[in-house]
């Protein structure tokens, strides 16, 4: 049997930064040949400057190309587009089926935060995808210290 570190890869897709809002921050491109299944945790930190509202809308996107020149919005199989708003300090979690079947290759987050008023507000933001169901195991080939 195997644990967990076994069985997912973490990728990073946007990087931890600040985001004053008002334009989408694009994530790096993720490849996920080799893999079944995926899912974005993306975080939201604590929000400065007091604004009176705050929506970051999160979502996945797809394409062939591995610069990512060919990203498009992904959907489910509702055709709603994969993710979704965080409206305060918190995780989103979505789930991404498909990977090697009805699914494009290669994947990224984008985020776009949106500020109603406040003092220069700015907010905190990661997001990753992790990659399971691996077709090679251990998905982590580098040797833990347990």
């Amino acid at each position: 049997m195997h644990s967990i570190y076994d069985n997912v890869a973490v990728s990073k897709s946007i990087a931890p930064q600040s985001d004053s809002g008002g334009s989408a921050v694009d994530g790096a491109v993720v490849d996920t040949l080799g893999y079944e299944t995926a899912m974005i945790v993306f975080e939201a930190g604590a929000i400065s400057g007091a604004p009176d509202a705050t929506s970051i809308a999160v979502k996945l996107q797809e394409g062939d190309a591995a610069d990512g020149s060919d990203m498009a919005d992904a959907k489910d199989n509702t055709e709603t587009v994969i993710g979704g708003i965080i409206t305060a300090a918190g995780v989103l979690l979505a789930r991404v089926e498909g990977l090697g079947l009805n699914r494009k290759r290669y994947l990224r987050v984008v985020e776009t935060t949106t500020f109603t008023n406040g003092t220069t507000p700015a907010v905190s933001v990661h997001g990753n995808i992790l990659l399971g169901r691996g077709l090679q195991k251990p998905a982590n080939a580098d040797v833990s210290n347990t």
